[in-house]
Parts: C-alpha cells; structure tokens; sequence
C-alpha cells in the first residue's frame, strides 16, 4: 500500500510571525482572609499611632503655659538679606502666599489640611539662604534614598514649574535649631512625661519598636531634623515631630524658626506671618511684585494677605 504523501504546505518567510504564546505575571497571591487581615492590622497601627501622639498631646497641654514660656525666651531677634523663596507657578504671582503650605500634609514646621481632622492646621512661609537650597528643599527631598540620583539632581530634573524671588527682612522672635542648646529648657520641661504600659504592650503586640520619650536636646534635634519625616503623617495619620513643635512655636506668637538644611546643610527659615500681629517683623520682596495688587512688604498692618490665594489678592485689589 503506497504511503500517503503529506500535502504541500507553502511558507511564506515574509508574513506575519505566528502568535505567541501568552505570558501572565502573577503580581499579587492572597485569599480574602489575607486581605481582612491586612486591614485589620493597619486600623490597629492607625489606633496604635493616634493613642501614642494623644498620650503625649495631653501631657504638653498639662505644661502648656511653660513650654510656651521657655520658648519665648529661647527666642532671638533674626535680620535676613536677600534669601531666597521657591514656590509653585500657580502661586508666582503671589510669592508671599501661605496658602501652598496648607496642602496635603503641610510643611516640615507646619501643618497641612489632610493629617486628620482633629488636628488644626497652621502656615507657614519657608526661606532659604541660597536658591541651591531653596530649590532641593522645595523639589529634591522625595525619594532621594530610593534614587541613584542626589537630591540637587533630582531638584534640577524635575518638570515642576518653579518661581524664584529674593527675599529680605527682620523677625522680633526665632528659635534657633542650629545649635542643639537651644532646646534645654524645652527638653526639661517634656523628658518626664510617661507612656501608658497599654501602649507598649499594643507596641510589642503590632511588632513596633518600644516607644519612648526624648531624653536629650540633641536626640530632639535629630528628629526634628529628620530626613523621612513624611512617612508619620502620610501613612500614620498623625503629624510629624518637627510639625508638632512647630505648633508649639506658632502658638507662641513666636515668627520663624531658623534651621540647617538636611540636604545642603545651609540655612533655612519657616516663618509664621500670623504671628506679626503687635510686633515690628517684616519681610520684603527684593524686587517690585509682579502685579500692583500684591504687596512688597508684609508686616503687622498686612499679615493677613498672607493667606490669600494670588486670584484673591488680586480681584480683592480689584474691586478696592
């Protein structure tokens, strides 16, 4: 029996290659159960984190009065020249504005409108000597371990756009962080406070590390100065220490507090214009504004344009 000839199948080397086999990545693995879990873990380290800042809020409001007084007498007067202000283009036209501050979490020494509803927010104004350091406190601080790049390259890649202006004026009242002696009095008043055997059993349980209270200035410096003092209030729901202590400051009455740069080491200034009210501070554009409703000098007749958007100062100009 002849054998059956296959047929004749003509192969054309110019058409389309054939499909290929599909490929799945397995992103994620875990049962309803993990993901119950997963939450009921993170509500608890929420809890655990809101019960840690409200034991200690309770206690600084027992010695309210007297941190507010060490403070002020920790205080100096503080002349500046020609420092330098970054903020975003939408808010150029208005350099002087708080209002970008108040955004999402805040500033390192202020608090922004998404912490958590129970805790005020305040504004603040940041300076710094130069604008090499202006720029990468403004854009080169997110994700710098992460990157290959440092925090200068990864300032001068960003896309934001960016405003630059001088800035030059005289605070009646600063604390100054460069120096960790300042804070001695300060630590004096909060290295007694006490932490609930509930809360660090709830610490041991959730596998945190044991919490604690600052015993020396210059470990409250360092956490003041932190590099990663975002993580608290983003994940944690609660503000930072340095946004704490900068509503210490704030409720003071006192204007500005004066630290160095993690980043470049050089100067930098958070002022408070709220707190110019009855007092002789002032701080100035350099150059003429950008527009005739905006003004030059902010001091105590004026702090209050501070909060304003550049669109309110504006039209508010307008209509006058």
């Amino acid at each position: 029996m002849p054998k059956r000839r296959r047929p004749f199948v003509a192969r054309s080397y110019g058409s389309a290659p054939r499909k290929p086999p599909t490929i799945e990545y397995l992103l994620e693995q875990g049962s309803l159960e993990d993901i119950e879990r997963a939450k009921k873990i993170t509500a608890q380290i929420l809890k655990y984190q809101w019960e840690y800042y409200s034991e200690l809020a309770h206690q600084r409001n027992q010695v309210h009065d007297e941190l507010k007084k060490v403070l002020i007498q920790s205080s100096e007067n503080f002349r500046f020249e020609k420092w330098q202000r970054a903020v975003k283009w939408k808010y150029g036209l208005h350099p002087l504005s708080t209002a970008g501050s108040l955004t999402f979490i805040g500033g390192r020494f202020n608090a922004g409108i998404d912490i958590n509803s129970a805790i005020p927010s305040f504004p603040a104004l940041y300076l710094a000597v130069d604008k090499d350091t202006a720029l990468q406190e403004t854009l080169g601080q997110i994700g710098v371990k992460d990157s290959q790049l440092t925090a200068r390259e990864l300032a001068l890649i960003n896309p934001q756009s960016e405003v630059i202006v001088s800035v030059s004026g005289e605070l009646e009242k600063v604390i100054d962080l460069r120096a960790a002696a300042k804070l001695n009095a300060f630590v004096e008043l909060t290295k007694g406070f006490k932490l609930s055997s509930a809360l660090k059993e709830s610490a041991k349980h959730l596998g945190l590390s044991k919490p604690t209270i600052v015993q020396r200035s210059q470990d409250l410096l360092d956490t003041l100065l932190r590099e990663e003092w975002r993580m608290l209030p983003t994940v944690g729901d609660v503000p930072a220490n340095s946004q704490i202590f900068g509503q210490l400051i704030y409720q003071a009455g006192i204007e500005g507090i004066l630290y160095p740069s993690r980043l470049t080491g050089k100067d930098c200034l958070a002022i408070f214009p709220n707190n110019f009210a009855v007092t002789s501070s002032y701080i100035t554009l350099d150059d003429e504004p950008p527009h005739a409703g905006v003004p030059r000098r902010i001091d105590s007749t004026n702090w209050r344009v501070c909060e304003l958007s550049a669109k309110e100062l504006i039209e508010g100009a307008a209509v006058c």
